[in-house]
């Protein structure tokens, strides 16, 4: 599987030109260059992407700087541009043959996860800080249809999920939710996945959910309400719908947070900062004005369904 990292060797063993190039951070990218004092060290800047790196080669090799500099840029553009192009030929549905994608994505029988992220302020702004998140090979990141888009080899997906969330958030100042799909293998589940993860983001926005990262299997439960009939969402709707518009703030967000919680009166109760029996009251006072005891499961699903179908048409 070639790599940009499999470019550096060849480019080192063919030209015999030790270098290391040095992240802004400090950690080397890439080495070639063993046990040299630093006298005998010249440094330059170079641009991968966003990224200002630092290029160090021996003072023997000076001469090669400027050379060395514009392949090492160039095929980095070329390297990167090819991935970004034929992810969104994928995208577009378009038929992209096996080589191609095989030098362009080589991580991918490795098992990747695509990401989307949809922030309020600027998506490039935001693609930036994840650029600087993630400078390896295997990840690859653009700007695609309003979102970013960013697939990659990740081992702790959902940890890697709030990083991203945490770094836009924090560095920005703006509102930012991320979804993704299920791992995929081959180019062929490539567009299966990015719909999966475009889905969470529709369904999260029509369903007024307040988490801010999104898992599809985790959703799946709202796509059946999403898909039910017209005319069973009526029904529903005409049977809850006085009652849920009676509902202060306080029983909403009760609703909520039990639900969230699985029903679990404990868990829930510690959530919203309340007692035990203030819950419990609160969870008798829905029974009594809508008939339906959500901590009785077949009558909680009904009750969800109508209430998740009350939100979409109110949101």
């Amino acid at each position: 599987m070639y790599s940009f990292q499999s470019f550096l060797q060849d480019l080192n063993l063919n030209t015999g030109v030790r270098f290391n190039l040095k992240l802004e951070d400090g950690e080397l990218f890439y080495s070639s260059i063993k046990n040299a004092a630093s006298s005998d060290i010249v440094s330059s800047i170079i641009t991968l992407g966003n990224s200002r790196v630092t290029l160090e080669i021996p003072k023997q090799f000076e001469n090669c700087t400027s050379l060395l500099k514009y392949t090492i840029e160039n095929k980095y553009r070329e390297f990167f541009s090819m991935r970004e192009q034929s992810l969104i030929e994928i995208l577009e549905g378009k038929e992209v043959v096996s080589d191609k994608i095989g030098k362009a994505l080589p991580f991918l029988s490795k098992g990747c996860t695509f990401f989307i992220i949809n922030v309020d302020g600027s998506r490039y702004e935001a693609l930036n800080i994840i650029r600087q998140l993630y400078t390896e090979d295997e990840v690859v990141s653009f700007v695609y249809d309003d979102n970013i888009v960013v697939m990659g080899v990740f081992e702790e997906i959902n940890d890697h999920a709030k990083s991203m969330r945490e770094s836009i958030v924090s560095d920005l100042y703006c509102r930012c939710y991320v979804s993704y799909g299920n791992i995929i293998f081959n180019a062929k589940d490539i567009k299966n996945a990015y719909t999966q993860a475009k889905e969470c983001l529709i369904l999260s926005k029509n369903f007024g959910i307040k988490e801010e990262i999104f898992y599809y299997d985790k959703m799946l439960f709202e796509k059946i309400v999403y898909n039910i009939s017209v005319e069973v969402k009526g029904e529903l709707l005409s049977r809850f719908k006085e009652k849920f518009n009676l509902f202060d703030s306080e029983l909403i967000n009760t609703i909520e947070e039990f639900v969230n919680c699985g029903l679990n009166i404990s868990d829930a109760a510690r959530k919203l900062y309340v007692h035990r029996n203030t819950l419990i009251y609160r969870l008798d006072k829905i029974t009594k004005e809508t008939g339906f005891d959500i901590r009785n499961f077949k009558e909680a699903t009904v009750f969800i369904i109508a209430f998740l179908i009350w939100k979409e048409n109110n949101l």
